[in-house]
């Protein structure tokens, strides 16, 4: 009996060194799908279409515009020739001297008196070209700028990605390998378990060594399934981050995590390639165009106009003779005339009551705040680098010595159960030995884990994160 737990426990034993793969995604796969799917990508990628959209409209302020005018109006008149009015000018008309316009005249009385309104339509075409307008070309720069802001705002975004999708990543990792390490553990348990109930059953062992692995078994079961939780709640994180169908399945590539363990170093920190602090400087640009376009409301604005218009009228009449009326030349359209206009149009602002000057002084204090806004950030982003480096390095030597002492468990434990096969030492202390080296087998993948968590704080402070990927 005790020949095969010797057996048993060789066996499992060395199934301890090789770590077995959760599953196929690999960082790089997730963090691109991420870059290319994830909802703040696709929301930022909106917001640089609309300032592409924005510059263009400017551009567009600042060419030729052309527009088309139509009137169409109905003027009401009540024309109203009193009798004795009518009467007195039909007796002048008999003056001899008058005879040859008289019946012209004499026609046009009752004509005038039966005029009901005016009918008017015209229409034209202007054209205007800005020649001057220092507004005009401050704008045109401050769209440029916003181009470029939200560019950087992309960088920014991408970098914030990669390291909240690397954290998470390497979280649910360290998850997996604690869930792998105790499988293992529960593995060799469950395996010693059935063994010593034979024993005891051929009353080899004690009750309470049978009853003792029972209860450590338990206990690891439910530690088991809290963790599993954990995993499952981690990935479904993931998803949701890189923009996945809550559907999708995702699983961890832990092998690759612990095997292709490479920490990477960060030399000439430049505050000046952080994103965040390159916003804050691109911001600082904008700020400087605001001023400049307070400070524009001084210059003059000159553009050139023409317009091209033409006009036309009639009369309609009212009463008995209404119908015959307007078969005359008064009651039809007149011929179309037109006329051309071109000239210059020169603004120029003499008196504000003050009202421009404290506009460009608001503009010089908002870029005062800005710029203290940059003095501390780049002191927190130095700080945060420098410590996020500290880190880094006391991991990475953590990881050095903890390999060291996961090699010296494993050469324990192997030495301990050849010793258990000669007899010269008891199960207890095979069983402890085991659980020291499951022990520093975790806390090696563990220290690993926390080794590349530091490494994405300081990349991320150094601006760096898209390094992380392999090409």
């Amino acid at each position: 009996m005790r020949k095969r737990v010797i057996k048993v426990m060789a066996i499992v034993g060395i199934g301890f060194v090789s770590i077995a793969s959760y599953g196929q995604t690999t960082l790089n796969d997730l963090v691109s799908y991420t870059l290319a799917n994830s909802h703040e990508v696709k929301k930022l990628q909106f917001q640089q279409q609309e300032a592409d959209y924005l510059r263009r409209e400017t551009i567009g302020k600042g060419l030729p515009q052309a527009k088309f005018d139509a009137t169409y109006s109905k003027m009401y008149m009540n024309i109203d020739i009193p009798s004795e009015t009518a009467d007195k000018l039909n007796q002048m008309l008999q003056a001899p001297q008058l005879s040859a316009i008289a019946p012209t005249v004499s026609a046009m009385i009752p004509m005038i008196d039966a005029i009901s309104g005016l009918n008017m339509l015209s229409g034209g075409v202007q054209v205007t070209q800005l020649i001057y307008s220092q507004s005009y070309l401050v704008g045109l720069k401050a769209t440029k700028n916003m181009q470029e802001l939200y560019a950087i705002l992309r960088e920014k975004t991408d970098e914030d990605l990669i390291a909240d999708v690397a954290s998470g990543y390497y979280q649910a990792g360290s998850l997996i390998l604690q869930l792998q390490s105790l499988d293992k553990s529960l593995k060799n348990l469950k395996e010693i378990h059935r063994i010593v109930e034979l024993s005891y059953e051929n009353d080899l062992v004690k009750e309470t060594q049978v009853n003792r692995l029972k209860v450590t078994i338990a206990n690891l079961e439910v530690t088991r399934q809290t963790i599993d939780n954990g995993i499952k709640s981690q990935l479904n994180y993931l998803k949701a981050l890189a923009g996945m169908p809550a559907d999708s399945s995702l699983s961890i590539d832990t092998a690759l995590l612990i095997n292709d363990f490479v920490a990477k170093e960060v030399t000439g920190f430049k505050v000046e390639n952080v994103p965040a602090y390159r916003v804050l400087e691109k911001q600082d640009e904008i700020y400087s165009r605001q001023v400049k376009s307070a400070q524009a409301t001084y210059f003059p604005t000159l553009a050139a106009f023409g317009k091209l218009s033409y006009s036309s009228y009639g009369l309609f009449f009212k009463g008995d003779n209404a119908d015959s009326y307007k078969d005359s030349q008064l009651g039809k359209m007149s011929d179309l005339s037109h006329n051309t206009t071109v000239g210059l149009n020169l603004s120029l602002p003499l008196f504000t009551s003050g009202s421009n000057y404290y506009k460009v002084k608001q503009a010089k204090v908002k870029q005062a705040q800005l710029r203290e806004d940059m003095m501390k950030t780049s002191d927190l982003l130095t700080v945060n680098f420098n410590n996020a480096s500290m880190e880094f390095q006391s991991a990475k030597a953590m990881v050095d010595a903890q390999k060291e002492n996961r090699d010296l468990a494993l050469k324990v434990y192997t030495q301990t159960s050849l010793l258990f096969q000669e007899g010269m030492t008891s199960m207890a202390e095979l069983l402890n030995v085991n659980s020291d080296f499951l022990q520093a087998d975790n806390t090696y993948n563990q220290q690993i884990l926390k080794c590349k968590t530091a490494e994405i704080k300081m990349l991320k402070a150094s601006g760096s994160m898209k390094s992380i990927i392999k090409n």
